[in-house]
């Protein structure tokens, strides 16, 4: 979850959903903005949560808010629980003086100081992140706090998705439990529901969203490769850091294991690694939201 080159190189299916979302959405978020504006210090054009490595911000979000290719008129903020992400963000986009990185944790709730800190913003995007935040209550709460009257949100994370199987299987075994004692805070809350738009909806009425879309998608990902999947894995699992060095490869072999039994698998041509192919059918969240 910390190792941001890592996660820069493997981040495949993150990169693809937002492209694709972004280009769908861009008449309602790019250009625009929303709000009554002053000018102190917090007319924040937007607020990135879970940025990660900043890339998707950075390729995807921000040419949407310029005019004419223009860099926009208003600060942008990119923000990521993890330091470490926010630190190669900040290394890797130096240059972009408009782009800001600062670290937040959206499921912790924020009080009136750190609301006046913040300010509010224009847009609000969120792309591969919320599935991580057990109290979605707060985090729905945050977000629209965080919005100027009149400003809106696009909110894309998973309901369910394989992986969250395979760390409950991984975390049954007496070889790994030591090191995934608390997998429950890494298993998006929609794994087990039957409808996850109905309890979003009940969530973002519940905060005070009144204009609202939700959309639950079937997708698929295919990794070409076990090299690919195994980058992957390594980018966004947050158990192995625990783990010996030993031990890390033999739970990625476990890892693999899984997928196979799952049929998640099938091969291209010669039976060999590179001619593999793991399939991820996953289910999407896209929200889009205006106060």
């Amino acid at each position: 979850m910390n190792k941001a080159n890592l996660y820069q190189q493997a981040n495949g299916v993150q990169r693809r959903d937002a492209m694709e979302i972004l280009k769908e959405y861009a008449p309602l978020i790019g250009c625009r903005r929303g709000g009554d504006h002053d000018d102190n210090d917090h007319d924040v054009a937007l607020l990135d949560i879970g940025c990660g490595s900043g890339d998707v911000l950075v390729d995807f979000i921000l040419p949407l808010l310029g005019r004419g290719g223009a860099m926009p008129e208003g600060r942008v903020m990119g923000t990521d629980i993890s330091e470490q992400m926010v630190r190669y963000a900040r290394e890797s986009y130096r240059h972009l003086k408009a782009v800001e990185f600062d670290t937040l944790d959206i499921g912790a709730k924020l009080d009136a100081a750190n609301l006046a800190r913040w300010g509010q913003f224009s847009h609000v995007t969120s792309f591969y992140c919320l599935h991580w935040v057990q109290n979605q209550h707060t985090a729905f709460s945050n977000i629209y706090h965080l919005l100027k009257v009149g400003g809106d949100c696009l909110l894309v994370f998973l309901a369910n998705n394989p992986i969250f199987d395979i760390y409950n299987q991984l975390s049954r075994s007496p070889k790994w439990s030591k090191y995934m004692y608390d997998v429950e805070k890494y298993i998006s809350p929609y794994q087990y529901c039957e409808n996850p738009a109905s309890e979003i909806e009940d969530l973002l009425c519940t905060v005070g969203f009144q204009h609202y879309q939700i959309q639950v998608r079937d997708k698929l990902y295919v990794y070409e490769g076990l090299d690919n999947l195994k980058r992957a894995v390594m980018a966004v699992n947050p158990f192995s850091e625990r783990m010996p060095s030993e031990l890390q490869d033999k739970f990625l072999q476990e890892y693999i294991a899984v997928v196979r039994e799952m049929y998640l698998t099938k091969t291209c041509g010669d039976e060999n690694d590179a001619n593999l192919q793991f399939i991820s059918p996953y289910k999407l969240v896209i929200v889009y939201a205006k106060k």
